[in-house]
C-alpha cells in the first residue's frame, strides 16, 4: 500500500453511532441488502430477499419496529423486529420478535453489523431496545454461540430481575428478567476433502449406489436445477405439489401449510434467483417429477431448506438419490458447508458430521412481563408433565391429527 492510500484509510472518520426505529422495510431495502451481504452474521433469513416477502404474507396485525444503527447516513447495523399483541400464559402482552419468527422456519437470526463494529452496534441496539414499547422481547432462532446471546446472558440474570439501566437499556428503568432455552439442532456437513472421500464414511453408501444404479436405468430419468427467475417460476410449483404430496400422509407440513406460505415461497424463490442463490432441484422419472429439493447457496453454504417427493416413488428412495446429488454438487461448487437447518430427522443424522444449535432468549419487562413469565412457566410445566405421561407413539399420532385438522382449515 502506498503512502497516499494509507493516509486515505486513516483519514476516514467514524462518527458517533445513532439508532433509529424503522417502520418501512422498503425504504431501507437496498442498503439493508448490502449490509446483510457484508455482515459476518448475515444470512438469507436476515435479508430483504427473504423478509420482505415474509412481511407481505405474515405481517397482518403486526407492526415493524426494526432498530437501524447509522454512522452518519450509512447503515452499519440492523436488528429486524416486529411488534404484536399476544397472550402468554393467558396474560395479554406487547411482544417484540425477530422478523421471520415462527412461520417459514428461520434459523440463525441476529443483529447484523458491518465487520469490526459489531460490539458497538450491539450496544446501540440494546440501548434502543429499551426505548421500544414491549413487555416481552422474544428472540427465537439465535445461534447458541452468537455474541448477541452471550451479551444478553451477561447483562440479564435468569434468577432475579435486572435493572434495565444497569444492563445498558435506555428508556424506563424497570426490572427485566431473562429466560433462555435450547430450541433446534441444525445438523450440517463441513465440506472438507472430496465427494468421494465423504462417500467412504457414509453408512448408506451401498444402498445409495444400488438405488442410483436402478433409477438411472429407467426411461425418462433426469435432474434439473432451477437457478433463474424464469426456471424458478415453474420449478416452485412442482416443488409445492411434491411437498404437499409428501406430507399428505402425515396430515400436512408444519413448515409449509397454507396459501400464505405458498405465496411467500413463490415470491421468495424469484428474489433468491435474482441474487444467484437459488438451487431448486427436480428429479424426473418417466419424464414426471418425483422428487424436489429447495436449496439456497449463499456465502459458501448450501442450505437444505425443504424437500418433497411423490409417495408412489418413496420405496425407490428418490429423496435419497436427490439429496446425494445436492451434496455432490455442493462439493463440486467448492462450498464450505452443507447445512440441513433445524430438525433432528433420522436421515439428517445419517449424513451430517457436525451440528449447531439455536436458542430462544426471552426478556420479560415490568410487572406485566413478570406476570406473563410466571404464567407461561406454569403452563409449560403442566404441558410437559402431561407429555411425559403419554407414550411417544401416541404423541406422534396427536401431532399428525393436529396437522391434519389445521390443513383442512
Amino acid at each position: 500500500m502506498n503512502g497516499s492510500a494509507a493516509r486515505a484509510v486513516v483519514a476516514e472518520p467514524q462518527q458517533e453511532l445513532r439508532a433509529e426505529v424503522v417502520s418501512d422495510l422498503l425504504a431501507i431495502e437496498t442498503e439493508w441488502s448490502a449490509l446483510c451481504d457484508e455482515a459476518r452474521a448475515g444470512n438469507v433469513f436476515l435479508g430483504p430477499e427473504w423478509l420482505v416477502p415474509w412481511w407481505k404474507q405474515f405481517g397482518d396485525g403486526r407492526e415493524i419496529c426494526s432498530i437501524a444503527v447509522r454512522d452518519g447516513a450509512r447503515l452499519v447495523g440492523l436488528l429486524p423486529l416486529f411488534r404484536e399483541r399476544v397472550r402468554t400464559g393467558g396474560v395479554p402482552v406487547s411482544r417484540v420478535a425477530f422478523l421471520g419468527d415462527g412461520a417459514t422456519g428461520c434459523d440463525y437470526l441476529d443483529v447484523i453489523s458491518v465487520p469490526g463494529r459489531e460490539a458497538e452496534v450491539r450496544e446501540k441496539v440494546l440501548a434502543a431496545l429499551g426505548e421500544l414499547e414491549w413487555d416481552l422481547c422474544d428472540l427465537d432462532g439465535l445461534w447458541r454461540e452468537s455474541p448477541t446471546a452471550l451479551l444478553l446472558a451477561q447483562r440479564f440474570q435468569s434468577i432475579r430481575p435486572t435493572s434495565a439501566k444497569a444492563a445498558g437499556m435506555a428508556g424506563r428503568d424497570v426490572p427485566v428478567a431473562r429466560d433462555a432455552r435450547l430450541r433446534f439442532v441444525c445438523p450440517h456437513i463441513p465440506l472438507t476433502g472430496t465427494w468421494e472421500d465423504f462417500l467412504v464414511g457414509l453408512g448408506r453408501r451401498e444402498n445409495l449406489r444400488r438405488r442410483e444404479k436402478w433409477l438411472f436405468r429407467q426411461p425418462g430419468v433426469s435432474i434439473e436445477v432451477a437457478t433463474t427467475e424464469e426456471q424458478a417460476e415453474r420449478a416452485v410449483e412442482t416443488f409445492l405439489e411434491l411437498h404437499r404430496a409428501r406430507w399428505s400422509v402425515e396430515g400436512g407440513s408444519d413448515g409449509l401449510s397454507d396459501q400464505h406460505h405458498e405465496d411467500f415461497h413463490r415470491e421468495a424463490v424469484k428474489r433468491l434467483a435474482r441474487r444467484g442463490w437459488l438451487r431448486l432441484y427436480t428429479l424426473y422419472a418417466a419424464r414426471r417429477p418425483v422428487a424436489s429439493v429447495y436449496g439456497i447457496v449463499r456465502n459458501g453454504t448450501f442450505l437444505y431448506y425443504q424437500s418433497g417427493y411423490d409417495p408412489a416413488w418413496a420405496q425407490k428412495s428418490v429423496g435419497l438419490v436427490l439429496l446425494a446429488r445436492t451434496v455432490e454438487d455442493a462439493f463440486a461448487e467448492k462450498l464450505t458447508d452443507f447445512d440441513f437447518l433445524r430438525g433432528n430427522e433420522a436421515y439428517k443424522a445419517q449424513w451430517a458430521r457436525a451440528e449447531r444449535w439455536t436458542i430462544q432468549v426471552r426478556l420479560f419487562r415490568g410487572t406485566r412481563g413478570r406476570a406473563a413469565r410466571l404464567a407461561g412457566t406454569t403452563a409449560r410445566m403442566a404441558r410437559e408433565t402431561v407429555k411425559a405421561a403419554i407414550p411417544e407413539a401416541a404423541l406422534d399420532g396427536l401431532r399428525r391429527a393436529r396437522r391434519l385438522l389445521r390443513s383442512r382449515g
